[in-house]
């Protein structure tokens, strides 16, 4: 099994029309993408934090929606999504569970976050 971990300060990449990459190039611009790792088993993943909240978020994935962190969980990769234990067949962005926890994490109180598996590109994982 391959042991997956990103630092709690990930650093990415945005281009000006919005690509995000985990590897510097002309042209993007650095940003710190908060990751917290509450997972310490190897067999885990991580969980992408989405908000409406602009202020909060470090790239936007379009439609008004942004990214504003990571979170590490429990789980295992299918291609390039991530399914939290216990979530493999359901859609973990409209998980009560899955939300509770992004907004634990990184909730601003007036703003609400939710989550979502896809992230393995940080680990080059395709499909």
């Amino acid at each position: 099994m391959m042991e997956l971990w990103l630092p709690e300060d990930f650093r990415v990449y945005v281009s000006p029309d919005g690509g995000v990459a985990n590897a510097p190039f002309e042209g993007g611009e650095e940003r710190v993408l908060a990751t917290v790792n509450l997972y310490q088993g190897e067999d885990g993943g991580y969980v992408a934090v989405y908000s409406r909240h602009a202020e909060a978020g470090v790239y936007s994935v379009g439609g008004g929606i942004y990214v504003v962190g990571q979170v590490r969980l429990r789980g295992r990769y299918v291609g390039r999504v991530f399914h939290p234990t216990g979530f493999e067949q359901r859609d973990i962005s409209a998980a009560s569970e899955i939300g509770f926890v992004c907004n634990q994490a990184f909730g601003g109180g007036d703003w609400e976050c939710w989550g979502g598996g896809d992230t393995g590109g940080w680990f080059g994982l395709e499909g």
